[in-house]
């Protein structure tokens, strides 16, 4: 119960922090998702209905936030949920180098999709600029995603303890 209530609150928290990281760190130049490595974790560790619903909100929320109502961060979220979902089933997922190599390419997959199928939404032009600056950002996130992977596990870890006290306690 605490999970799919801290959900929401847990989920609009990591998109502000990385909106935020991207303008202190990087000058707003590099937008580092952070977001998209909790789905790859959650397509990896999560059941299908957690997973789901996480992936959902989460998607909806950088909608809401990043001014797009078209629901594209929806869609792409929840497929590269789905994605993680049915790889984790065929592949061990527990190596670093796995991780980082299934992390680079889920991030060029929807970096490149959003940049090319946001503006045909919106009626607008294809940016090459956003093209080209979908790679360092995919690199800078892959090289993140095992630190990333230990702090969503610690997570996760956190609000199971703290769910299994709770039913203990009734």
């Amino acid at each position: 119960m605490i999970y799919y209530a801290s959900l929401p609150v847990l989920s609009l928290l990591l998109i502000v922090v990385q909106m935020v990281l991207a303008d202190i760190v990087f000058f707003g130049a590099v937008e580092v998702d952070l977001s998209l490595v909790l789905l790859i974790f959650a397509g990896f560790r999560l059941d299908t209905a957690r997973g789901g619903i996480l992936s959902f909100i989460i998607g909806f929320m950088h909608d809401c936030l990043s001014c797009s109502v078209s629901g594209l961060y929806t869609l792409m979220y929840v497929v590269v949920f789905l994605i993680s979902m049915v790889v984790s089933t065929r592949v061990s997922p527990g190596k670093v180098t796995f991780t980082m190599m299934f992390t680079l390419l889920c991030a060029l997959f929807v970096g490149t999709a959003i940049t090319l199928l946001h503006p045909l939404l919106d009626s607008g032009d294809i940016s090459m600029d956003a093209l080209k600056m979908n790679i360092p950002q995919s690199l800078i996130l892959s090289g993140l995603s095992p630190i990333l992977f230990k702090a969503f596990s610690w997570v996760e870890g956190f609000l199971s303890g703290e769910a299994k006290q709770t039913a203990e306690r009734t």
